[in-house]
């Protein structure tokens, strides 16, 4: 008599009428879809790693394709990474003896462009020397014009090279170029000056 005049909650309603017979049916329909080849359970699997925190839970889907494989499998696999992984490093090493070479290469060119500096530094010293060895002359020369007396300085300046004349000239005071430039021949003063 009192389990006829027990009644439901409306949880225990819910629960039993509701609940559990979708829970069967989906368990039920799910074990059916396995059985025909459909991964179920691998999407499941895929829509609770997409939870933010269930998805901490549960290992990545790489790790249980391969741990769903059988030894076997698993070892020819490993051989494959290690046969590609082998190829990729002969590839890196003949990239880094190329690159080696390369580096080979560019220092011999900076070597033989030092020397090639060192060499243009030399010849540009020879002729610096050689320049003031010239400028020294030139004004050993002026010098010896400006103790003459400008008469007889005069006529010597005048058989020589224009250009020399000048350079000479330009080493001596401005009151000894007049009195040497005084003595000269008329035209060949003008032709110095005029250079």
């Amino acid at each position: 008599m009192e389990a006829e005049n027990h009644r439901y909650s409306g949880f225990q309603w819910v629960l039993y009428i509701v609940i559990l017979p979708l829970l069967f049916t989906a368990l039920l329909s799910g074990i059916i879809l396995q059985f025909f080849g459909f991964d179920i359970a691998g999407k499941v699997a895929d829509a609770a790693r997409s939870i933010p925190v269930v998805g901490q839970w549960l290992p990545d889907a790489e790790d249980e394709a391969t741990a769903n494989l059988d030894p076997a499998e698993q070892l020819a696999q490993a051989q494959t990474q290690v046969t590609k992984l082998e190829a990729d490093s002969k590839q890196l090493q003949s990239d880094l003896d190329k690159k080696d070479a390369e580096i080979e290469r560019l220092k011999q060119q900076i070597e033989d462009l030092k020397k090639k500096k060192a060499a243009a530094a030399a010849q540009a010293d020879a002729e610096n020397d050689s320049v003031a060895q010239a400028d020294d002359s030139l004004v050993a020369q002026a010098k010896v014009y400006a103790e003459m007396s400008p008469s007889k300085a005069a006529p010597i300046l005048g058989q020589l090279s224009v250009t020399l004349a000048k350079q000479i000239l330009d080493n001596m005071t401005i009151d000894q170029q007049a009195a040497i430039l005084e003595k000269m021949d008329p035209a060949i003063a003008g032709q110095i000056l005029s250079q």
